[in-house]
């Protein structure tokens, strides 16, 4: 299976309009990245069970980061919304 298979119709040949590639390039070629832990080079490929890491050790240090709060995604914290006030309402009933 592709990338191209899963993604929603049309978002492949945009992707690749926006990145200026020709299609006919990527046909057959390797893809090469680097593993987001250790930054060792690989070949993405869905025979590599821990894509896009190296091994199930980098895929575990990864998954580590976030549960300890080291990897973060930009934006407001869940309190500094404008709904934040329903969260912590004590007469919402919770499920």
């Amino acid at each position: 299976m592709s990338l191209k298979n899963l993604l929603p119709d049309g978002t492949y040949d945009e992707i690749i309009k926006e990145s200026g590639i020709e299609p006919e390039q990527t046909q057959g070629k390797v893809l090469k990245v680097a593993c987001p832990t250790c930054k060792k080079e690989l070949i993405y490929s869905s025979a590599n069970p821990f894509r896009p890491f190296c091994s199930e050790r980098c895929k575990l240090i990864d998954l580590g980061a976030w549960a300890n709060d080291e990897i973060k995604l930009k934006g407001k914290d869940a309190l500094e919304d404008e709904d934040a006030d329903q969260i912590v309402d004590p007469n919402l009933p919770r499920l």
